[in-house]
């Protein structure tokens, strides 16, 4: 018996599929519990291995090992990471997508998502988004997207129709699509609001100013990831790793830290101290004040431990 090697798809990437001596079966990596193994039948001669789960031939597709019963493999391919299929039926890494109209199913950006597949697709009457992390195993339809040929993928999480603005699939409430723009920082505005994500937010469009770190500022009200902050916003401005001050308070990462203007000082990658204490980000780092130093890439130590970005990971053996 010969040896059996990793088929691998037209990425290059490793299947679930293995070939020896002119014979196909399905026999991922698995744990020392399972046991799959399924031999499928096809013509070698015009096998095409499209993804980890599925390979087909001139007259069969299979998944999993797995025979599609009367599903053509005319026109079955992999649309990006979040779907696969053709004329009659799209699949998920998680099984069927439970697409309407497979037919006239397009896909809308490239389905990598920050963590695995994600992705947004639709077809003549619905638009659909499917997430790795999700509970089902299909794409879920936008409901309220009535005119998915009118759906356009914005930056940031943001989408839009002719009717509503969306944001991670959640109506935008009262943004106007026509003067729709997405600004950074999770921020964005129309002719009459300002937005953070899915929230409508009390602030002045013509003034409306983003500052960075997730802070922005209207000449009223400084904000931050969306949150108004108790600061003056004449005074307000940034240090550095997301930290802030208005002359009378320190910010950091939106929070107000207890501490003064007078005796902060920023450190390096993201640390920061005063007179008494050491800082990373919005916590305060239970370190030894007088021995702590930073070293580099969110490293630290003191005479007792070592932390990552301000957290200890390790204590320190005294001898």
């Amino acid at each position: 018996m010969g040896y059996a090697r990793i088929l691998k798809d037209n990425n290059g990437k490793p299947s679930g599929y293995r070939e020896c001596d002119g014979e196909v079966a399905f026999m991922p990596e698995q744990q020392s519990y399972e046991n799959i193994f399924r031999r499928v039948k096809i013509d070698l001669a015009t096998m095409e291995v499209l993804s980890h789960d599925f390979i087909k031939d001139k007259e069969r597709v299979y998944r999993r090992g797995i025979l599609l019963r009367d599903i053509t493999p005319e026109g079955f391919h992999v649309f990006n990471p979040a779907y696969i299929g053709n004329h009659q039926i799209i699949y998920t890494p998680y099984g069927d997508a439970k697409i309407a109209h497979p037919e006239t199913f397009e896909i809308l950006d490239d389905g990598i998502g920050m963590y695995g597949p994600e992705g947004y697709g639709r077809d003549a009457e619905f638009v659909y988004f499917f997430t790795y992390s999700t509970e089902t195993r299909h794409a879920v339809r936008l409901k309220t997207c009535k005119n998915p040929a009118a759906f356009t993928i914005l930056t940031d999480g943001y989408t839009k129709d002719d009717e509503r603005v969306y944001f991670c699939q959640v109506t935008v409430k009262r943004a106007i699509p026509q003067s729709f723009a997405v600004l950074s920082d999770g921020y964005a505005r129309d002719d009459k609001h300002i937005f953070w994500r899915d929230q409508l937010l009390k602030a002045k469009v013509q003034n409306f100013v983003i500052l960075g770190d997730g802070y922005a500022n209207d000449g009223r009200q400084v904000f931050h990831n969306g949150v108004p902050l108790d600061a003056d916003s004449k005074a307000f401005a940034l240090l550095g790793y997301s930290y802030a001050s208005d002359g009378i308070r320190i910010f950091g990462e939106g929070k107000q830290l207890d501490t003064t203007p007078q005796s902060f000082m920023l450190l390096s990658d993201g640390y920061a101290r005063d007179d008494k204490h050491i800082f990373w980000g919005n916590r305060l780092v239970d370190a030894d004040f007088d021995s702590f130093r930073v070293m580099e890439d969110g490293d630290a130590e003191d005479n007792y431990r070592y932390f990552f970005h301000g957290t200890m990971i390790k204590k320190k053996v005294q001898r």
